[in-house]
């Protein structure tokens, strides 16, 4: 979502009214919220699924007593939008590091345009060469996700867990794991297989996130 300059506070200040009242309904439908520190100014909001069917589950029945200040609050918060859109993409745990229950400081988004009769020959480089070096490198989290709706279908998305903008002063992620030769390699192979890709930055908003409650000692 990109949020109108002047309407920022408003935006945040609704958002926490919202998240306020599905905690006091005790409501499991979490997300986190992601600024973008790169590219357009916006908010990502970010929902995980487990089946396609919770989807059809509607308004959240945990929240009926709030359902019309929920309602005039969301209503708000698009009123504060310059634009926004919405995308379903849909994580490949084999072609990904198992998710850590750490959330990030930052996190850094390669959004991948392939070339649609590469597409598979892009899956396999991704299986054989970036998820290995992922894993030689140490990485706490590598995501790697096909979108299915709202983008291109043969848009990928890989996110990887970041500290701090200092780490990036030394090679960083699936560059660490190759060292600098076989990561040049890895792009001779990449780039003849895509139409484009995009990298940009977010930082997590704790304040403006709604997260399951930490689990008691």
């Amino acid at each position: 979502m990109s949020v109108k300059p002047d309407r920022i506070g408003d935006f945040q200040a609704e958002l926490k009214e919202v998240h306020a009242l599905m905690k006091k309904d005790s409501s499991t439908r979490y997300s986190s919220v992601w600024m973008s520190l790169t590219g357009l100014r916006e908010y990502a909001i970010v929902s995980y699924y487990s089946k396609w069917s919770e989807l059809d589950a509607g308004a959240d029945p945990s929240t009926k007593e709030d359902a019309a200040d929920l309602a005039r609050l969301q209503t708000r918060m698009i009123d504060c939008a310059a634009s926004w859109r919405r995308t379903i993409e849909e994580i490949q745990p084999d072609l990904s590091l198992p998710m850590s229950t750490e959330m990030p400081k930052m996190v850094r988004v390669l959004t991948t345009l392939v070339r649609p009769e590469k597409y598979k020959e892009y899956l396999d480089v991704v299986k054989t060469d970036v998820l290995p070096a992922a894993q030689k490198a140490g990485l706490k989290t590598y995501i790697f996700a096909e979108a299915r709706y709202g983008a291109p279908n043969t848009q990928v998305s890989s996110v990887i867990a970041m500290d701090k903008w200092a780490e990036l002063d030394e090679p960083f992620g699936v560059e660490k794991g190759l060292g600098k030769e076989g990561y040049q390699a890895l792009l001779g192979k990449i780039r003849p297989l895509i139409v484009q890709a995009e990298v940009n930055e977010y930082r997590f908003q704790p304040d403006l996130s709604y997260l399951p409650p930490s689990p008691t000692k």
